[in-house]
């Protein structure tokens, strides 16, 4: 499935079935003009009592706008906010490209429905079994060394990138990012979309389609980079975890801090995941740095991060990144704007009793 697929998709969604959509998913009201549905902004607030009726849904183009905070949204991107804002972990095809297939009158009949098929059976077939799936490496050699000027300007070297073996799909412009176990193992190949378009309406990182064959797994078992830094975690005895890849390699790129990065690949870590860190590297400090996601004089996501830290601090000590002083703009990782930031920031974490 490519972008045009997607884009057909999103034009042959049912206005009715939006709808019932938007009440199975908990908004309370919908207002419906000739033009637009109106209804709670279900998006960005877990509690529909506090949300404002500024969710509109475009008949038009069938896309979706919050005016108080998310902006414009596919349903794809509205999906990701919804379960993102309520800390449900989900799956790119059960939650989400299934649940915009059934309110779509798009055949797949029209496009490449091999692609989908053999998605749906390896997705019913991983739900079955905990272990990961071990890809063969080789598969890696059919992209090519291309160090884009995306994450070049983000900071990061070409002797990261290399490191960390990534690489460049052009007939599908993605940075290639290959996940690996602990053992060096192939377990995923995630893309970083380069199309406007395709960030914007479906999202800025996937799993990489080739060949009709999805390289997915679930992030949740595993945590991104750890395969590279276990020794410097080891030596140092303390482990930075952020939500992206980029901030790993971004560490990696730094002149005077160890990498002692790995990243969750979301917003939030699992017990799995802890469980794998300690394991592997017995860190005596865990220190989460997530991404800036509140804005002055709030304190929602202060009490997350809190919240994550209290649930885990018996495994080891426990301390988070939080920016008071501006240092970051909203959705800024810790590691953005440079080493000297970074370092101030951890200076200033907070740390969990």
């Amino acid at each position: 499935m490519n972008n045009e697929d997607y884009k057909r998709i999103i034009e042959k969604i049912d206005v009715e079935e939006v709808k019932k959509l938007l009440k199975r998913l908990g908004a309370r009201d919908i207002i419906e003009t000739e033009k637009y549905l109106i209804t709670n902004t279900i998006c960005h607030n877990d509690r529909v009592g506090k949300a404002s009726m500024k969710l509109y849904f475009y008949k038009d183009t069938k896309l979706f706008v919050c005016y108080t905070e998310c902006g414009n949204m596919s349903i794809f991107k509205f999906l990701k906010h919804y379960y993102e804002t309520r800390k449900i972990k989900y799956d790119w095809f059960q939650d989400i490209l299934e649940v915009v297939l059934n309110i779509s009158s798009f055949s797949l009949a029209d496009t490449d429905s091999m692609a989908y098929h053999v998605l749906r059976e390896e997705y019913y077939e991983r739900k079955n079994r905990k272990e990961l799936e071990i890809f063969p490496t080789g598969i890696l050699d059919m992209f090519v060394k291309n160090y884009t000027v995306e994450w070049l300007s983000d900071g990061i070297t070409k002797e990261a990138m290399d490191k960390f073996y990534i690489r460049y799909s052009i007939s599908q412009n993605k940075i290639v990012i290959p996940h690996f176990n602990v053992n060096n193992q192939l377990i995923g190949i995630r893309g970083r979309a380069l199309n406007k378009w395709e960030e914007e309406n479906i999202g800025k990182y996937m799993p990489l389609q080739i060949e009709k064959k999805w390289y997915s797994h679930s992030l949740s078992l595993n945590l991104y980079g750890l395969n590279k830094t276990i020794s410097k975690i080891r030596q140092n005895g303390y482990c930075y975890i952020f939500e992206a890849e980029k901030s790993v390699l971004q560490l990696e790129s730094f002149d005077n801090t160890d990498n002692c990065a790995v990243a969750s690949c979301g917003s939030n870590i699992n017990k799995y995941q802890i469980d794998l860190l300690m394991r592997t590297c017995h860190p005596k400090e865990i220190i989460i740095c997530f991404d800036k996601e509140e804005k002055k004089g709030e304190t929602k996501y202060f009490d997350k991060l809190f919240a994550i830290c209290k649930k885990y601090n018996h495994y080891a000590d426990f301390s988070f990144v939080y920016d008071r002083t501006g240092l970051l703009k909203l959705k800024d990782s810790p590691s953005d704007n440079g080493e000297k930031t970074f370092k101030e920031l951890i200076r200033r974490r907070v740390k969990v009793k």
